[in-house]
């Protein structure tokens, strides 16, 4: 198939993403579909307060494996405390156990609860948390924001076109969507009761995933000190390779960044950095910019024994400005062999 048709294609059928439209309140819904192998609804918050308290908690309800749960947290002077897919009865909504989000008015309000024993090493000690997430910007639905659909086109094409490839992109066929907010509430640790008034980001997604796919992948969100929010991230599958999206925002107005560079996770000596720097550019033809990350503070999962994430508390810094979040990296432990005892 000549190169130029089959982008005509490629571009045509990443565009249909575009058609989909989902009211707020059907996507902040829980969704399942048990007849489907590899379906996962996965939601996500996470949270800092400039008291230095920071936690990430996910999560992900499965078609045909078991559902996975996260929660960690980072308490001054104490470290990080939390757990990682314990056996918890699935209840009505986005509940495992007791850790539970209530969305109290979707796309605007959101209540996070959990009380139950958190872990570090073989201590373990009881945390109850209860915190309000309020939106301080629009819903990111990929769909229409935030993803680099032209770059998506041009990767598929470098791809050999037949069924499996097509089966496999069922992968790419998912929802998601991200927000930036504002956080307050408290949590009572070791019998005192801490105030938090933060700032975090959630998304939730749902569709196929299949983390034997994923080769590597980085996923950084944050919250400047203007006040804009903003996603840059990239990702390889086993399929198809540097795929990515990225968006700057602030209140409702929220546009796709033009482009972001290449990022290319150093390999085997040391799996995942603790810092990175990104070019960045917000419009086509527009000046170059820079985001750099300093990861602070570390939360590591393992996804069905292949796939490694290491989520941190990072320092941002783009085009001179300061700002707070979440950065994420992932990568395939098996395809690369790595030791992840460093």
């Amino acid at each position: 198939m000549k190169q130029a048709l089959k982008l005509f294609l490629a571009r045509k059928m990443v565009k249909q993403r575009k058609s989909r439209e989902h009211s707020a309140k059907e996507l902040e819904r829980l969704h399942t579909s048990p007849g489907l192998p590899g379906f996962n609804d996965s939601i996500y918050f996470a949270g800092w307060d400039q008291e230095g308290f920071a936690f990430v908690t996910r999560q992900a309800f499965r078609s045909d494996k078991p559902h996975e749960n996260w929660f960690k947290i980072f308490i001054p002077g104490e470290g990080v405390w939390g757990f990682e897919n314990l056996s918890l009865p699935a209840g009505e909504g986005f509940r495992q156990g007791s850790l539970e989000y209530l969305c109290l008015e979707p796309g605007q309000r959101w209540q996070l609860k959990y009380n139950g024993p958190v872990y570090q090493d073989n201590q373990q000690e009881n945390l109850s948390l209860d915190l309000t997430w309020e939106a301080r910007g629009a819903i990111i639905d990929f769909d229409h924001t935030g993803a680099l659909l032209d770059q998506t086109a041009r990767e598929m094409v470098r791809q050999p076109w037949n069924r499996h490839f097509f089966h496999k992109l069922r992968e790419l066929h998912k929802v998601h969507y991200e927000q930036a907010g504002n956080i307050n509430g408290a949590l009572l640790w070791k019998g005192k009761e801490y105030s938090f008034s933060g700032q975090g980001v959630r998304d939730h997604s749902f569709g196929t995933r299949h983390w034997e796919e994923w080769d590597r992948h980085f996923w950084f969100l944050g919250v400047l000190e203007d006040g804009r929010y903003f996603n840059t991230s990239a990702i390889d599958y086993d399929f198809i390779q540097n795929l990515k999206a990225g968006y700057l925002g602030k209140k409702h107005n929220v546009n796709t960044l033009a482009d972001i560079s290449s990022f290319d996770l150093p390999v085997p000596k040391q799996p995942l950095p603790r810092k990175a720097e990104l070019s960045i550019r917000e419009s086509s033809g527009g000046k170059e910019k820079t985001l750099t990350v300093n990861m602070k503070v570390f939360f590591p999962f393992m996804m069905d024994g292949v796939y490694h994430i290491r989520q941190s508390l990072a320092e941002f810094t783009y085009d001179g400005v300061q700002g707070l979040g979440v950065a994420e990296m992932g990568i395939n432990i098996k395809k690369y062999g790595m030791d992840l005892s460093y």
